[in-house]
């Protein structure tokens, strides 16, 4: 009797100690996430380890060609989780690509992201989010990632500051940036209902304008070239890089990677 019960001990510590291992593995997830009436696509790179994580949210630009997927495979590597998705109207998901639906995506993520059953699933520390947008991505990173005391870092990767540069721009360059939006087809856009939306909050969507809030976290803003120092070196607790390429770094990716590695890290 004895030895069977040391037999059934030793069958359930295996089966715990598999059922762990394999539960500590490193994952993909499709994700489907529902904002007010709409869907979005959402995909999540999981690190290893059954502890919560950092977890690092991509924003992509517009329309959002460049998805740094390469970055994302690298922060999983190094630990971190990451969540890619698309936001309303833009690749699929539902709803009207908007600059104002762009930024509550972003809040909306996160809030299904700590719900504790997703938070717990996805090994999500909830608490620590850092916010890695890219161009257009950039902007709304640091907009709302001020604001938000989930996100503790905001990285901004040649960050599109929409408020100040349409508000600058002569009716030409309107005119020129409205008929770009009009071609890209992967998005479900009103180009006047978006310019005008944008232009109506030219002083709360410029990221001067989050000078205003009180915050402590920290944020980068990693650049092409100086083209946005005039604005950005007046931004508090920034810190600016410049990396010498293209306005995606199609020929940095490497050193790309290594900088926002080493920046998440230091923070």
């Amino acid at each position: 009797m004895k030895n069977k019960t040391y037999i059934t001990i030793i069958l359930l510590f295996l089966s715990f100690h598999t059922y762990s291992q394999s539960n500590s593995k490193a994952f993909n997830e499709s994700l489907i996430i529902s904002i007010n009436q709409d869907s979005i696509s959402a995909y999540a790179f999981i690190a290893k380890g059954a502890a919560p994580k950092e977890t690092v949210i991509l924003l992509h630009g517009l329309p959002g060609n460049e998805k740094n997927i390469d970055l994302a495979e690298k922060l999983r590597q190094d630990g971190k989780n990451v969540i890619y998705f698309n936001y309303r109207g833009s690749w699929g998901s539902q709803g009207q690509f908007l600059y104002s639906n762009c930024l509550e995506d972003i809040s909306k993520v996160i809030d299904y992201l700590t719900n504790d059953i997703i938070s717990k699933k996805l090994r999500i520390k909830k608490n620590s989010f850092c916010l890695l947008g890219h161009s257009l991505g950039g902007g709304i990173a640091v907009l709302h990632g001020v604001k938000d005391n989930r996100v503790k870092k905001i990285i901004a990767l040649s960050a599109f500051n929409a408020g100040y540069e349409l508000n600058n721009d002569s009716f030409d360059e309107l005119k020129s940036f409205q008929n770009y939006l009009n071609k890209q087809f992967m998005l479900n856009i009103d180009t006047e209902k978006f310019i005008s939306e944008v232009l109506n909050h030219y002083i709360s969507w410029n990221l001067l304008f989050v000078n205003s809030y009180q915050f402590d976290k920290r944020l980068i803003f990693i650049d092409e070239n100086k083209n946005n120092y005039s604005w950005v070196k007046s931004i508090k607790n920034s810190e600016y890089l410049i990396i010498d390429s293209d306005h995606s770094f199609s020929d940095k990716r490497n050193e790309l990677a290594i900088e926002v590695l080493k920046w998440i890290n230091k923070n």
